[in-house]
């Protein structure tokens, strides 16, 4: 089950070389290959119509340079590295449809966490939420704040039983392989619809363990804590460095609808999230 094309997300925010880092150390352990797309839009102090053609040339320094700066990296870890420059375009929704056109075609894509202190309007906000909802494939989320000098070596995995659930843990299994710690998590297993076995959680856990990853079961009830809020304190006891969900939602009629649980998740994240849908 090893990851055989990683596609990560390239722009020019500050945020950008600490995604990238993290893409190339995955696709190092999975000693395969990754695809750099640069793929951004009109920031908020360039949204004239006049020029387009010279932006569309910026644009192009601005990857290869991207290219350049990264390239180094990229022979240090021993990886082969792809590189892809989306068309320039003042529409976001042509970055989103471009975004999810490449992600269709690979095995995991990384992406940062939106940052609303560094956002100037030349990437979609909702970035990461669509590719999750549009795109069928595992999202590697990268939080903006914090360093993360491990992913998948202490892993928390928040498990309910739905298909979002089940889908999210196995997209996981080949960044668990060396995992040191494993804790599976059902939150309130005992509500409606959640279809656990006699202790909540063994089952899956047992899954885990015939892939080679020794795992643990735990379950707790929010009685009145919110379950993000749960779930973002148990990754912290755990010192986690990275989360397993899976996104509940949907995106119809171009409205973008998130469950409660992974919009908290996705607004206070402080480790790195792997969410599938």
């Amino acid at each position: 089950m090893a990851l055989k094309d990683i596609l990560v997300h390239v722009d020019r925010t500050p945020h950008c070389e600490k995604r990238v880092k993290i893409a190339l150390e995955i696709a190092s352990r999975q000693e395969n290959e990754l695809t750099g797309i640069f793929a951004q839009g009109n920031a908020y102090l360039e949204a004239r119509t006049s020029g387009l053609d010279k932006r569309r040339e910026l644009h192009a320094d601005i990857s290869e340079k991207l290219r350049m700066q990264f390239q180094p990296l990229a022979d240090e870890a021993g990886v082969r590295l792809h590189w892809e420059t989306a068309p320039f375009d003042r529409s976001e929704e042509t970055i989103m449809d471009q975004m999810v056109f490449d992600s269709q075609h690979r095995d995991l894509i990384i992406v940062g966490q939106h940052d609303e202190e560094t956002y100037d309007g030349s990437i979609p906000a909702d970035l990461a939420e669509r590719l999750v909802l549009e795109t069928g494939r595992p999202v590697l989320i990268i939080p903006y704040a914090g360093t993360f000098k491990t992913l998948g070596k202490r892993v928390v995995i928040a498990w309910n039983t739905a298909r979002e659930s089940v889908r999210a843990l196995n997209d996981a299994i080949p960044l668990m392989q060396d995992a040191q710690v494993v804790k599976v998590i059902a939150i309130n297993p005992k509500e409606k619809n959640k279809r656990h076995g006699e202790v909540p959680s063994s089952d899956i856990v047992r899954h885990l363990k015939r892939h080679g990853i020794e795992a643990e079961a735990d379950h707790f009830s929010t009685e009145g804590v919110d379950e993000g809020n749960l779930l973002l304190n148990c990754v912290s006891d755990e010192r986690s460095d990275l989360l397993v969900m899976g996104a509940y939602g949907h995106y119809r009629f171009r409205e973008l609808i998130l469950g409660g649980v992974t919009k908290e998740i996705l607004e206070h994240m402080t480790t790195p999230v792997l969410m599938s849908y």
